[in-house]
């Protein structure tokens, strides 16, 4: 685990970095409450990706294993920069950028700021359209000082003694809420639109089990895959599954049975 102060006030993002540097480099950002480095250690431990050449699984500002910083905005925007100044350090260009739910969208903000900086981008059932979100709205529906005094506690309750229970306590309360609200707001442009503008190469990867409108997914340009019977968290329901649609052609996908 590497440290790189990201924020004006000096706060660091947590990274890890392995595999040989000669070969082509994948950069993975987690979701909602999650945290990258877990989300995707399973993920760059399969034997399928044994000689897929570089990881770097960055833990967002205020989750996971960096800091926290109450004076950080915590929007996808400026999530998008931090990530972006890991990158630089690294002196990455033209990675793979791999983003599931919140990490996908924060991808697709990274990749229209600074589309340098991403070859290829998968994003992982992003939010994609205003308002949309089960978690961030139950998040965002309680103002910040609420969330931070009440609502912190019954989202760790309810999450019980699972993993997600875990990687959710080390979010920074007033981050998770900040995020949450940024990743509901309108934009001049929405997610949806950015991803339908980006020219690389790009993949959507939707859970079996999800719902998603595929149709409408492939109008933004993307090629689709699905991950049969996963839910959204499709690396824990299939890991094979997930990674057989990262490293290799997509199948085609012509339906989503919702649950």
């Amino acid at each position: 685990m590497k440290l790189l102060p990201v924020t004006p006030s000096g706060a660091r993002a947590a990274y890890l970095d392995v595999g040989p540097r000669n070969g082509p480099t994948t950069v993975y950002l987690g979701g909602l409450g999650l945290a990258s480095t877990v989300t995707f250690a399973p993920v760059i431990g399969h034997p399928a990706l044994a000689n897929a050449g570089r990881h770097v699984l960055v833990d967002l500002v205020g989750s996971g294993w960096s800091d926290h910083d109450d004076t950080f905005s915590h929007t996808i925007e400026d999530h998008a920069a931090t990530v972006a100044k890991v990158a630089d350090a690294l002196d990455l260009r033209a990675v793979r950028l791999v983003g599931h739910s919140l990490g996908g969208s924060i991808a697709i903000s990274l990749a229209t700021r600074r589309p340098d900086l991403v070859g290829e981008l998968v994003v992982a059932e992003p939010n994609l359209d205003p308002g949309v979100g089960t978690t961030s709205a139950q998040i965002a529906s309680l103002d910040e000082d609420t969330f931070v005094k009440t609502g912190m506690r019954y989202l760790l309750d309810a999450e019980g003694r699972t993993m997600g229970a875990r990687t959710l306590s080390r979010w920074s309360p007033r981050g998770l809420h900040r995020t949450a609200v940024s990743l509901l707001a309108e934009r001049p442009a929405t997610f949806r639109a950015q991803l339908t503008a980006l020219t690389m190469p790009k993949r959507f990867v939707a859970g079996g089990r999800s719902g998603e409108d595929l149709d409408a997914v492939r109008a933004t340009g993307c090629d689709v895959g699905v991950v049969p019977g996963a839910g959204h968290l499709m690396m824990d329901d299939d890991l094979d599954g997930f990674v057989k649609l990262l490293v290799g052609p997509l199948p085609p996908a012509t339906s989503v049975n919702g649950d």
